[in-house]
């Protein structure tokens, strides 16, 4: 077998058991985030949020219609650990060339075995790095992106040793065609870019080919390879001027390629870009056939251009102040601001090696976490990997340390995020200055290519070892590397999905928030995590699908004022429904969610009033001040109150907060639900069970049925709730908040013994001081009334 059919060999076993890793902790079901929109979009052949990722959706709907395993979900999770196993395997093949490189030129042997098990080392330490794992076990775009990089820094290396062949031609066009399916993808794939053309540069100036004419060839083709890939990024991200400045440098390319002679090369690699971007014209034709999921409505040049630009979004640039509104009055980015964004990149990579280790040592400033001297030890490793590569191959570690800049540094001056989701609350109190979550998966890619570094490290030490006399010399480097399975070992407890409240929370949380409402009823969410779950239990399992889901984000858009207009209505299926809502008499409804025209959509912009106002909705009166402003949701919750109430149940999700438009005293809370009445709360009868707790009116016995007999709460009862993500942490709060209102209601009735068995279920569901502490008070009080 020859030396480079071995290599594949390897790499396939490597992928393999990566894959194996993957499996061990892959979600069974639909995850936070994302993956619940990924998912829907994927089964309908529907468009999520800007930039569309059609290529993603097209691969996702073959494969879950193609490999009939399990959940629909579980299937899409398969896939994402799939790709990232495949850019397991491209690692692989790009370690083990260096090193069997490094290998033969110390001492003439490339040592097969050897190199196979330092490349194996590194791919592990790369692919179980925490955030890559992360990605890879739910669905999401970014396993794609990673392996799709992974790709394409293998392919510089065929490159490198086909350069003086017709093949390495050919490589350098299917290089180009991979960067232009990226984008129909994600962008991070784009970001090789840099990293390919340095590493071309790289090796033309340090093993320049023997004949003039060759060498212009050589550098022509460099030329057309980055400015094709320049009007990629500029495409990708429906920038004129970055399209226009692409432009210039491939006419310049051209003209080098004239001069010369591979002018055809040019022409096929604009040629090959562009039919890879032809993925985007699919967003034009299924938004025109009106998928149930159409974010953006890119049915049209103008809006297609407006998902890749995505306008829809806050416009940010590098040098805001991104904690203010980009504008005038932004007073610009600051080095203190900069600062914490370096200290929150600097706690996204202490999370990569040993994410699953819990406690710390007490120092006098603070507690250090245990996990942090494993950081310690791989920032030690991967330093030394850095110097290693730089000394055995200098193109092969300039594309990985420009990689390196590029999607970490990079990204950090680019995205200029707000201070993390977990960090700068002192500086900076308000929640609103943070993002709504931690972006540590922005920087993935920084921190695979870290994890290459530590895995070359130890592959070089192992070499070194195997170099001693006997057995001892391979028992060392067998000890040596078996150090790349330090971050799947110590990751596993935080990064696996498989078990515990984090296998089926969202599901769960999905489905309690649809069976909260009566049937046909209208359901307003705030985002995405009260959104997208919701979406993925419709389309997918056939939750609850006559509920209309309004999601108040994305309702201050015109595209989605008019597709809940005309969004049909589904039927109600008792036989799905739990027992509450079962036997009851229901019509479907047989008008329009709302009656906005066109022209009413695009004239609902945020307005302030200049006059007192008025408003009819329905049975019930509304008044409003003059200069309150009512932003676009707003307009539209409005006309949809009007239109259906004591006609459809109007109802919000405990989640979007208590802004009910001035309508309070009309509603009472339900579960996990604020349901709007055409009647006061405060005009029911006792028999209705309606008891006022703090700043709400509580449905008692509805509530009770929710919480007690209908709802799923994944497994949180008796797990340790403090070991979940924070996004996992709040859906349990929130799940808990109930049975607290319950347990208030039950000691307003003097009812103990019902407060007690509340209060103790939500402390089992989200242990926090205030449940803990009115529990024991309740127990104590109890304990004395019932004492000797």
């Amino acid at each position: 077998m020859s030396g480079q059919r071995r290599a594949y060999v390897f790499a396939v076993a490597a992928a393999l058991v990566i894959f194996g890793g993957y499996l061990s902790s892959l979600a069974p079901t639909v995850t936070f985030w994302d993956a619940g929109e990924f998912i829907a979009a994927a089964r309908t052949l529907g468009i999520p949020h800007p930039p569309g990722t059609p290529l993603f959706v097209l691969i996702a709907h073959v494969w879950g219609a193609l490999v009939p395993i399990g959940e629909y979900a579980y299937r899409l999770n398969v896939l994402s650990a799939l790709f990232s196993a495949a850019g397991g395997g491209f690692i692989f093949l790009l370690v083990y060339d260096t090193l069997a490189s490094a290998s033969a030129r110390q001492d003439g042997s490339a040592r097969p075995w050897l190199c196979g098990l330092g490349a194996m080392a590194a791919a592990a330490a790369a692919c179980f790095t925490f955030t890559q794992w992360q990605n890879s076990n739910e669905t999401e775009v970014y396993a794609v992106a990673t392996a799709m990089i992974a790709a394409l820094a293998w392919l510089c290396f065929v490159w490198r040793r086909e350069r003086d062949t017709p093949r390495g031609v050919r490589i350098l066009l299917l290089m180009l065609y991979l960067g232009g399916l990226a984008i129909g993808c994600h962008l991070l794939s784009l970001l090789a870019g840099p990293a390919i053309v340095m590493f071309m540069a790289s090796v033309l100036i340090g093993a320049p080919a023997p004949d003039a004419g060759e060498r212009r060839a050589e550098w022509a083709r460099l030329s057309v390879v980055a400015g094709t890939w320049a009007l990629l990024i500029g495409g990708g991200l429906g920038s004129t001027s970055l399209v226009t400045a692409g432009a210039i440098l491939v006419a310049l390319a051209i003209g080098l390629a004239i001069r010369g002679r591979v002018f055809p090369f040019a022409l096929a690699a604009l040629a090959v870009a562009t039919i890879g971007m032809t993925t985007y014209f699919v967003l034009y034709i299924r938004s025109g056939l009106h998928p149930v999921i159409n974010e953006a409505a890119p049915d049209n040049f103008r809006a297609l251009l407006e998902v890749l630009r995505r306008a829809q979004y806050p416009v940010r640039t590098p040098l805001d102040d991104p904690t203010i509104m980009h504008g005038a009055d932004n007073p610009g980015r600051t080095l203190t601001m900069f600062g914490w964004q370096l200290l929150n990149y600097g706690q996204y990579f202490d999370w990569q090696w040993a994410n699953g280790i819990r406690g710390g040592w007490s120092l006098p400033f603070g507690e250090l976490p245990w996990r942090t001297a494993f950081t310690l030890l791989f920032f030690w490793l991967g330093t030394r990997g850095f110097l290693v590569q730089r000394r055995v191959d200098r193109s092969g570690w300039i594309l990985l340390s420009t990689l390196f800049l590029t999607t970490g540094f990079g990204l950090l001056v680019y995205m200029n995020f707000k201070p993390g989701y977990s960090v700068g609350y002192p500086a900076f109190p308000d929640p609103a200055l943070h993002e709504v979550r931690d972006r540590d998966y922005f920087f993935v890619v920084s921190f695979v290519v870290w994890g290459i570094w530590a895995g070359l490290a130890l592959a070089m030490y192992a070499i070194r070892a195997v170099r001693r006399p006997g057995l001892a010399g391979r028992i060392g480097a067998g000890a040596v590397l078996s150090a790349g399975l330090l971050p799947f070992l110590l990751n596993y407890p935080a990064a696996s999905r498989r078990s515990g409240p984090d296998a089926r929370l969202a599901a769960d949380f999905s489905y309690d928030l649809l069976n909260s409402v009566p049937p046909y009823g209208i359901l307003f969410t705030y985002g995405d995590n009260d959104t997208f779950p919701l979406w993925w239990a419709q389309e997918i399992a056939g939750i609850r699908r006559d509920v209309s889901v309004v999601c108040l984000a994305l309702a201050q858009t015109d595209w989605y004022m008019r597709e809940l207009r005309d969004a049909p209505v589904r039927p109600f299926e008792p036989s799905s429904a739990p027992p509450l809502w079962q036997g009851r008499s229901t019509t479907a409804p047989t008008w329009p969610l709302h009656s906005m025209t066109n022209a009413e959509v695009d004239a609902a912009r945020p307005v302030m009033l200049p006059s007192a106002l008025t408003v009819q909705l329905g049975p019930v009166s509304v008044d409003y001040p003059a200069r309150t402003v009512l932003m676009s949701n707003d307009i539209l919750v409005l006309r949809i109150i009007q239109q259906n109430l004591g006609r459809r149940p109007i109802a919000w999700a405990t989640t979007t907060g208590r802004d009910f438009h001035g309508l309070d005293r009309y509603v009472v809370q339900r579960g996990l639900v604020y349901e709007l009445r055409a009647v006061p709360s405060d005009s029911s009868t006792p028999a209705e069970g309606l008891v006022r707790v703090p700043a709400m009116t509580l449905d008692v016995p509805t509530t009770e049925q929710l919480v007690w007999h209908t709802y799923r709460y994944a497994g949180l009862e008796g797990s340790d709730v403090g070991a979940l993500d924070p996004t996992s942490q709040g859906i349990a709060r929130t799940l808990a908040t109930p049975f607290a209102q319950l347990a208030l209601a039950s000691d307003l009735r003097h009812d103990t013994e019902g407060a007690i068995r509340n209060l103790a279920r939500a402390s089992r569901l989200s242990p926090n001081a205030t449940f803990t502490n009115a529990l024991r008070k309740l127990e104590a009080s109890d304990s004395t009334r019932l004492g000797p």
